[in-house]
């Protein structure tokens, strides 16, 4: 699935004649016309996700007239959802950005090297891309970068080289992430304990690196067991599949006393543990508003209630970084401002400094030292620490950009 939405001058009736004909000959490709510049935005769910506009755009925008696209290898799940709407907003700031792509591969590696191939032909030419099958997408990345469009890579590695197979790769210290959850979990644990680690397709970089800190962490607590597959129980960041992966890891291991998981909402949201009459383990993984209200609700009922988590955020806003470089190399512009996040209590981290090329995640939640968060404005699946407004995020999870 493709979605494409492009900014024409209301003066060029010639630009509106075409877009006009390619909603008729491409039905794969839906095209808007517009009256000015950011419309593109505009016609995306009434225009919720539209940056205010600032008297002087960010420096990053340049001045080059560009597109720009997100190429997803997957893009059905809340973390998808709610990336893409902060992927706009980002891009939204430009006034230099006429037009909008959005592709999902499906959880298809052909698919997701078709879409990329796609866009580069088309001429996009400031392209992001989350990479989930990494380096099986590298030719794809490659042949887009070497047919002259800008191509940053994030999140997921996909090798090769910057400069010579693709722009820039944004990251993120997925590392510290499993730093930072291993040994939340062996201290709540009081050293001792079972626990199981779910991660995403198999190979990707962002499950391994969170592994090996994951395993460091464990080092300072030799009775914690990792249980299941190892570096991670492969889930492909779908709930349906975390949901069988927990139903297995219950049917061989009496006890399970922690879960560490990325898509870690499915871990409560699917009710494995429920159905199986088992207790809820600790969790500790990314943030997700079902935490702090189940949280909320168990411990109300019941002050000894066993539950506890911990969350770092979630990092939708970590496409930000990558959309600014997209553009930024795309359009002459200049990368000079850090990128601040506001988390829900209004304190500001600075997850990227100027001209940095991955961002630094923050603990958001522990709740054994008191700082949970349930919105009752959102549901389950949504974050905290997304970088949008409720209203947003309501609209993202509704799917479809």
């Amino acid at each position: 699935m493709m979605k494409s939405y492009l900014g024409i001058t209301a003066s060029s009736a010639l630009a509106t004649l075409i877009a006009s004909a390619s909603i008729s000959f491409a039905p794969h490709v839906i095209t808007y016309a517009a009256a000015e510049p950011a419309a593109w935005c505009k016609n995306i769910a009434g225009g919720i996700f539209c940056a205010e506009p600032a008297a002087t755009p960010p420096s990053f925008c340049g001045t080059k007239q560009i597109s720009v696209a997100l190429a997803d290898g997957f893009a059905q799940n809340p973390w998808r959802q709610m990336t893409t709407a902060a992927a706009i907003n980002e891009a939204s700031q430009c006034p230099n950005v006429t037009g909008w792509d959005h592709t999902d591969g499906q959880g298809n590696t052909q698919k997701a090297i078709s879409d990329l191939s796609g866009l580069a032909a088309r001429g996009v030419e400031a392209i992001v891309v989350f990479p989930d099958a990494g380096p099986a997408m590298l030719p794809a990345v490659r042949d887009a970068f070497k047919q002259g469009s800008v191509v940053v890579p994030y999140r997921a590695r996909v090798g090769g080289k910057e400069g010579e197979d693709y722009t820039v790769f944004v990251g993120t210290d997925f590392r510290q992430d499993g730093v930072d959850w291993g040994r939340w979990m062996g201290k709540a644990l009081n050293g001792k304990g079972n626990v199981a680690y779910l991660g995403g397709p198999a190979g990707t970089s962002q499950s391994r690196e969170r592994a090996e800190g994951i395993t460091e962490a464990f080092k300072e607590y030799p009775g914690i067991v990792q249980i299941g597959q190892k570096p991670f129980e492969v889930t492909n960041w779908d709930s349906s599949m975390v949901a069988k992966s927990l139903a297995s890891l219950i049917s061989q291991y009496p006890q399970i006393d922690g879960v560490i998981a990325d898509l870690s909402m499915g871990v409560v949201a699917s009710g494995v543990f429920e159905r199986a009459g088992r207790p809820l383990p600790l969790i500790a993984g990314e943030d997700a508003n079902v935490f702090g209200c189940t949280w909320k609700k168990l411990h109300d009922a019941d002050a000894k209630s066993t539950f506890q988590y911990t969350t770092n955020s979630a990092e939708q806003w970590n496409v930000r970084l990558a959309v600014r470089w997209a553009i930024a190399k795309a359009a002459d512009g200049k990368m000079d401002q850090p990128l601040v996040i506001t988390d829900p209590k209004g304190v500001k981290h600075t997850v990227a400094e100027p001209e940095t090329k991955e961002v630094k995640n923050f603990i958001l939640e522990d709740s054994i030292a008191g700082t949970t968060f349930c919105n009752p404005k959102l549901p389950e699946s949504a974050s905290n620490g997304s970088s949008l407004t409720d209203e947003q995020v309501l609209a993202a999870l509704k799917g479809g950009l």
